[in-house]
């Protein structure tokens, strides 16, 4: 289930300003797109059509135009790690059901939450959008072939 299904959140795009390497949040909001950088100011273009626009189907990047994508939960992996660290410090205590309760826990939010579409290249994050068959898992051995810049936010 994607967030632009569940109607909290509009569809938007994350990405790193080229020039002072700032995080940048835009709405995705018509075909003619454009995000300004909150540190230096600068503009950067953001390749909308109006099939993207109507469909909410990703075909491509919207900040470089990359066809090489992939999905993953939109959760925070620092947040999920400390979710377990203090599970494992709490285990002895609790006869290990701290640990139980963590895997609840993630089992709950894996069905929960939404996906973001990532690009491989520059690091992009798209959300709000449906989620496209076409883009699968990670994997290592495209993320190696794509020369990357500096990673999103």
């Amino acid at each position: 289930m994607s967030a632009g299904r569940r109607g909290g959140r509009g569809a938007s795009i994350a990405f790193v300003c080229d020039r002072c390497e700032r995080p940048i949040y835009s709405g995705i909001d018509g075909p003619a797109g454009e995000a300004g950088c909150p540190g230096c100011g600068a503009r950067h273009a953001l390749r909308l059509d109006e099939v993207v626009v109507q469909s909410r189907l990703l075909v491509r990047c919207l900040r470089c135009g990359q066809e090489r994508l992939y999905t993953q939960k939109d959760f925070n992996r620092k947040i999920g790690l400390g979710i377990f660290a203090v599970a494992a410090l709490l285990s002895v205590p609790t006869w290990g059901l701290s640990l139980l309760a963590a895997t609840l826990v993630d089992v709950g939010l894996y069905y929960l939450l939404g996906d973001v579409t990532i690009c491989y290249a520059c690091g992009a994050q798209h959300r709000g959008l449906r989620r496209n068959p076409a883009h699968g898992a990670f994997d290592l051995h495209v993320a190696e072939t794509i020369d990357r810049q500096p990673r999103a936010v």
